[in-house]
């Protein structure tokens, strides 16, 4: 019998996290695998999944984690595609590419994914997907003016955050990510800056080691992504812990004009197809990296 492409269901969860467990990354428990296909934030109506059965063992398969967002043109639907696998007999057969075009075949959704290798990227390519992202901009704490104040404590930040807004941090509650809010204060805010007085962006980041024990605070969503431009320096200076940190922007999210702070080519490029959405409007949200509590490229 011919291996066959099919979406996968409730009754599919603990086959599709053992086969990539056992064959794809020992490393990461069954348990957190499961998590693609189990999501907190899943639409009801969404498939699981896509996977590739040979007989009854399942021998591949594609996340499809989607998500409902606000957007400079209103909610869009996002799916973020994850664990491309397929077991190493079957590959060169074309179910692969059959596995890939079924997870993507969706119309009106935005799809993207930020650690395809580099063989993905030029499949996906070939499939309409653009470069979302491939330099980010890095600032060092200490290279600041000041003048901003951050609020950590949870219960003030949920009291700043818009309805949507709110939804968005308990779909992320648990995760291994940080929250804050960073305002310029107006009693605070020195004359060349009375433009910022009062303003202020909830940001979310992940801290995760890279390289040679670098810190990387990297933003994942910024609700003022402007104010988040021009005052990267003095961010940097809030939120970074360790002498050896970095505070670590996607360019797509920095304004031209701003100071740009140190350019660094992302190893693996980011990418994304949309009909309407833009690429600012793209965050590091709802995605595999943070369901599996990896660390971006």
């Amino acid at each position: 019998m011919a291996a066959r492409v099919r979406p996968a269901a409730d009754g599919d969860v603990e086959a599709v996290a053992a086969l990539l467990h056992e064959r794809m990354n020992r490393k990461i428990p069954a348990e957190t695998w499961r998590l693609l296909l189990d999501y907190p934030w899943r639409p009801p109506e969404a498939e699981r999944g896509w996977l590739v059965e040979d007989g009854a063992a399942v021998v591949g398969f594609m996340g499809t984690i989607y998500s409902d967002r606000p957007t400079a043109g209103g909610m869009r639907r996002f799916c973020d595609l994850s664990s491309w696998y397929l077991t190493a007999e079957h590959r060169g057969t074309g179910v692969g590419d059959e596995l890939l075009r079924a997870g993507m075949a969706r119309a009106g959704v935005t799809y993207q994914t930020m650690t395809a290798r580099r063989a993905t990227g030029r499949k996906i390519r070939a499939l309409g997907f653009s470069i979302l992202d491939e330099r980010r901009s890095l600032f060092r704490p200490g290279q600041g003016d000041g003048g901003l104040r951050l609020v950590r404590d949870p219960a003030e930040i949920r009291e700043r955050l818009s309805e949507a807004e709110r939804r968005i941090l308990d779909d992320h509650h648990g995760l291994d990510i940080h929250h804050g809010v960073v305002e310029a204060p107006c009693a605070a805010a020195p004359d060349g800056a009375a433009r910022q007085a009062g303003r202020a962006t909830w940001l979310v980041w992940q801290r995760k080691l890279k390289g040679a024990a670098v810190a990387y605070h990297e933003v994942l969503h910024a609700s003022d992504r402007g104010f988040l431009s021009a005052h990267a320096a003095a961010i940097a200076d809030l939120v970074t812990v360790g002498e050896n940190a970095v505070l670590s922007i996607d360019r797509r999210m920095m304004d031209p004009g701003d100071d740009p702070g140190t350019i660094e080519t992302i190893p693996l490029p980011r990418w994304y197809r949309s009909e309407d959405v833009s690429p600012g409007d793209v965050s590091h949200l709802y995605s595999e990296v943070l369901l599996l509590d990896q660390k971006l490229p």
